[in-house]
């Protein structure tokens, strides 16, 4: 089931925070909270860990968005910085933090639609749990255990789930970093196939839940092996 991005807003000004959270309700996302300093992201991240977080750099007296950024390194959360500081130094600092990118205030609603867009492919672990999808025109999470195969065309590759189908700007090698290389195969030269929703395997292609998934003849004794080793054996 696809679940909706969950946003940390990490803000010292009241009304820029507003901003960025009805944006972001716009753009069919959740703010899972919002921290002024940052003890308060701190204790946000350790109670409800977001999916992304939007970091300012100044954050008034005490510790600033870097330290906050540190922490987010160490527990592989990417972010944003929302910030007015562009000079040398604030740049190379921000640089150090590796950041998923930053929006300049001020910023506007397609600012942050497409640099949240560039954040989540910038920052997908390759063997990730979940990829975000585009659904009527907001990013959302979908489990990778939902995706019965990807299927490449052209400059596109097809995630195909039991319900829909979403497609997605890229390569079938890119994909297949994304998916991890233990639930899935890759058994033609423009098909991966989630090897727990392998149903049966004939000669020359697989049956993936309703539909039969054309496999290649250099990959098909290594898929062999492997669905022997997981136990669905030939059908």
């Amino acid at each position: 089931m696809k679940r909706d991005l969950q946003v940390l807003i990490v803000e010292d000004e009241p009304f820029i925070a507003e901003d960025l959270a009805t944006m972001l309700g716009d753009l069919g996302h959740v703010v899972s909270g919002r921290a002024r300093d940052a003890e308060e992201a701190l204790h946000l991240l350790r109670s409800r860990p977001p999916d992304l977080v939007l970091l300012d750099i100044r954050l008034g007296d005490g510790p600033d968005g870097f330290a906050v950024a540190a922490s987010l390194q160490e527990r592989g959360i990417p972010f944003l910085y929302v910030t007015s500081h562009t000079d040398a130094d604030t740049l190379a600092r921000m640089g150090e933090t590796r950041p998923a990118g930053f929006i300049r205030k001020p910023f506007d609603e397609e600012d942050l639609r497409a640099q949240l867009a560039v954040a989540l492919t910038r920052a997908a672990p390759t063997a990730a749990a979940d990829l975000f999808v585009r659904d009527k025109g907001r990013l959302v999470r979908l489990p990778v255990s939902e995706v019965l195969f990807a299927e490449a065309d052209d400059n596109y590759v097809i995630l195909h789930t039991a319900e829909r189908r979403h497609v997605l700007v890229a390569t079938l090698a890119h994909i297949q970093q994304r998916l991890g290389a233990t639930g899935f195969a890759r058994v033609h030269r423009s098909y991966l196939v989630n090897l727990h929703r392998v149903s049966a395997l004939h000669d020359g292609h697989v049956l993936v839940g309703p539909h039969r998934v054309p496999v290649g003849r250099t990959h098909r004794d290594a898929l062999k092996a492997r669905l022997r080793i997981g136990g669905t054996g030939d059908r």
